[in-house]
């Protein structure tokens, strides 16, 4: 039997920055996309690709590019709605059940998912990340309901206050990344970005994928920022999305002094690489913005490349992540309650979990269990 508080063993010495590491990769299948939805500028969510968006053809908009342009009026995204990152997946599922529920061996009066896990990229890729920033908290909830593991992100009491502290300074180099994306995409393939409308940062589509990590499979969602085709998509089309070329755009700091580039080779990058190997994103491409956000040039970089000559592993990363995952099974499976919560607060190279228990802590609404009683 579980207890209800004590700590997550993980491997958090098995590499450290700038040191060898020879095990091989854990094995890994090749993430499948497998369908698409759209969250619009209310939040809700939205069962199809109207939040695509498609990389525009170059010649891009002559540099520099202004990333202030219009920023009084960005529209930014809610902090408190009442919609988790999580419930997104959830509504996924509800629309696709169909297609992904199926009834359990041991109990055919109830639904499962034939998957061992269901969450969010980020949170896969902050897990992968967490042993070279282990400085930065971070708390995990996951339940375990019909053989599937949820789990979800929640910010810890800090990074609240981070959030509802951030000057407007901060806000806007936030906003400069959305204001990029705006500059170099386009609602249709070979259209024209639409600059003169103010940026709204609630909006999203969302890919959802599977994948399988040393025989455990996944399901998550993962906020997509373009897609590189000459031709409309038709994205309800399996073997089109199982075909798709997304790109990843980012922006980041132009001809980086030595602390920056530190930080670039040491955490950015480890986090650029993690968020693309899990959707299996090849490209990203980058506006390098001076302090004034002022794109000067746009870099292509090359995700496999990325991993190369870095302090970090992605080996190492692949084998934390895969060391997590089993071991939240393992207690999960072992509290055996539907309704357990468990919090895990990631602090100074320790999991810490404590089993939470009551309406207040649940990260599954009750609509969604009844969907997994009744199909």
């Amino acid at each position: 039997m579980a207890h209800n508080t004590g700590l997550i063993n993980l491997p958090w010495q098995q590499h450290r920055h700038g040191a060898r590491y020879d095990r091989p990769f854990p094995a890994i299948s090749r993430p499948e996309c497998i369908g698409v939805c759209s969250i619009d500028a209310r939040r809700d969510y939205v069962d199809d690709a109207s939040g695509a968006s498609y990389l525009v053809d170059p010649p891009w908009p002559r540099l520099p590019i202004d990333l202030n342009a219009g920023i009084e009026d960005v529209i930014r995204k809610p902090t408190d709605h009442q919609k988790k990152d999580l419930e997104f997946v959830l509504l996924y599922i509800q629309q696709h059940k169909k297609q992904l529920l199926r009834p359990l061996v041991s109990d055919p009066g109830r639904m499962g998912l034939q998957t061992d896990f269901v969450t969010l990229r980020g949170i896969l890729r902050q897990i992968m990340c967490m042993q070279y920033e282990w400085k930065c908290g971070f708390r995990l909830k996951a339940t375990l309901l019909n053989g599937s593991i949820y789990i979800a992100k929640e910010d810890t009491e800090e990074q609240r206050l981070e959030n509802e502290n951030m000057t407007e300074a901060q806000l806007n180099m936030c906003s400069w990344g959305f204001k990029f994306e705006q500059c170099i995409t386009s609602a249709q393939p070979h259209g024209k970005p639409v600059t003169n409308v103010p940026v709204n940062e609630a909006e999203e589509f969302m890919g959802m994928f599977r994948g399988q990590l040393a025989g455990m499979k996944l399901l998550y969602g993962a906020e997509m920022d373009c897609v590189v085709s000459q031709e409309p998509v038709d994205f309800k089309d399996p073997a089109v999305l199982d075909s798709l070329e997304f790109i990843e755009l980012k922006t980041t700091a132009y001809n980086m002094n030595r602390n920056q580039l530190r930080s670039f080779d040491n955490y950015k990058s480890a986090n650029w690489w993690s968020q693309s190997f899990l959707v299996g994103i090849k490209r990203i491409l980058a506006g390098l913005r001076d302090a004034n956000g002022m794109v000067q040039k746009i870099e292509e970089f090359d995700v496999r490349a990325l991993a190369r000559n870095k302090p970090w592993n992605p080996s190492a990363m692949a084998w934390f992540l895969e060391q997590f995952l089993r071991k939240l099974k393992e207690l999960l499976v072992a509290i055996d309650d539907p309704f357990a919560v468990v919090q895990v607060n990631f602090r100074e190279r320790r999991a810490y979990y404590e089993v939470l228990r009551g309406p207040e802590h649940q990260i599954l609404p009750d609509w969604y269990r009844n969907i997994l009683k009744t199909g």
